[in-house]
């Protein structure tokens, strides 16, 4: 059967799915040519990709990482806290902290890193966060050893209720409320002017935001889901990466409070025990941010390209959501039909995954597409003529999922 990853055999579940060519993870990609990738001698359209600026495979970005290389190294050789801090790290954290608007950024070795170490170590007496935050916050959370409450996705209502109900209990505590600028799966934006309204009824509450999808799309100049909805000064601490429309890797954490960041600096495990960020990546890095202010036309590509994709899709009849963002992800159902879907998909030349249970909630698996301002119009037209001739072959076939699915109807239950 198709890979199940609730399944209890999780083991013999990934293994049929391999079998059975189902499997839709891991796949080598030979080369990348940005808008597309070759795989085993054959060209797909890549949909998959979080390089939302189509700046990965720039000639500026890797002359730039290639000129670090030779005067660093191709290693840092320790963590930033021994050996492995450059004055190119340094001059990153100044020009990602200007492009957030905040006054000072600490620049970690990835972006799951930077949640990690950071909420771990910031210090409030609770964390209350969107149920649909990723797996990094989480992680963060539970190193915390802070209590946690999750609240409904995107509802003030939710966060409201469970906010009132601490400061009921504890008036004193502090607490950090954190969510996603652009929640990676569903595309959807967080409520951000919403949630800020809650400092003024709760003034020891402080914001922190995972605005990995959000940097580089977001406001007219790229600076991310604060500045699009005009809250910068009200979130207290923004974290994002460089491994999306920064063509890079590496994460960050952004404030005002320099007394935080001086603090997480001496005590993110993830930091101070992770070996730095390769000065070809902060490289990269610097590029990326360099080119995203002299190109804005690069964004309005982008954009243009999304809502061109989005129409696409309903005019073909899938009920996508509403959104500004280049995450556009297009419901399925069940986990197994989001896999046989995706399947064919690679076979007629188009890359693009199936998001699955835990990513998204159980049963409602999606094929999440993302677009690049370096796909051609051509590139689109392509996908919209495939996924017009493959919903008629997978609706034709979703009798051959539904069995399958009842076949794993009692491993299913058993969880």
């Amino acid at each position: 059967m198709p890979f199940m990853p609730n399944s209890p055999d999780f083991l013999g579940s990934i293994r049929d799915a391999k079998k059975s060519g189902f499997y839709p993870y891991f796949r080598p990609i030979s080369q990348s040519f940005g808008p597309e990738v070759e795989i085993d001698g054959r060209k797909l359209v890549m949909l998959a990709s979080h390089d939302y600026l189509g700046l990965s495979c720039d000639s500026r970005i890797i002359d730039a990482a290639c000129r670090a290389i030779r005067r660093w190294g191709t290693g840092p050789g320790g963590s930033r806290f021994l050996c492995g801090n450059t004055t190119l790290h340094q001059a990153l954290e100044e020009r990602v902290a200007d492009l957030v608007g905040k006054k000072r950024a600490i620049v970690h070795t990835t972006g799951f890193g930077a949640n990690l170490g950071g909420l771990s170590c910031l210090p409030e007496d609770f964390i209350i966060c969107d149920k649909e935050s990723h797996a990094s916050i989480f992680e963060g959370c539970r190193a915390s050893k802070k209590r946690v409450i999750p609240f409904e996705h995107n509802s003030l209502e939710s966060a409201s209720k469970k906010l009132a109900s601490i400061y009921e209990k504890t008036p004193d505590a502090g607490g950090f409320l954190v969510t996603e600028g652009v929640f990676s799966m569903s595309g959807d934006l967080a409520i951000l002017p919403q949630l800020v309204e809650l400092k003024k009824e709760y003034p020891r509450l402080s914001i922190y935001i995972d605005d990995a999808h959000g940097l580089g799309v977001m406001h007219q100049r790229g600076r991310g889901t604060t500045a699009h909805f005009g809250v910068t000064s009200d979130v207290d601490f923004i974290m994002s990466t460089f491994s999306k429309a920064c063509a890079s890797i590496g994460g960050f954490i952004a404030s005002d409070d320099d007394d935080a960041l001086e603090s997480l600096q001496h005590r993110s495990r993830t930091l101070i025990f992770s070996a730095a960020l390769p000065v070809g990546c902060a490289a990269a890095a610097l590029a990326s941010i360099d080119i995203l202010e002299q190109e804005p036309e690069r964004l309005e590509r982008l954009h243009e390209n999304t809502r061109r994709a989005r129409a696409g899709y309903r005019d073909i009849g899938f009920p996508v959501p509403d959104g500004e963002t280049p995450i556009i992800p297009i419901p399925v159902g069940s986990e197994l039909k989001a896999a046989y879907f995706a399947k064919l998909l690679f076979d007629h030349g188009v890359f693009a995954l199936p998001a699955i249970y835990p990513a998204v909630p159980k049963g409602k698996a999606v094929i999440r597409t993302a677009f690049m301002a370096t796909h051609e119009r051509s590139h689109i037209d392509y996908v919209l003529e495939k996924l017009s001739q493959l919903l008629k072959d997978f609706q034709s076939q979703a009798g051959e999922c539904e069995s399958l699915e009842c076949s794993s109807t009692s491993a299913d239950s058993a969880l």
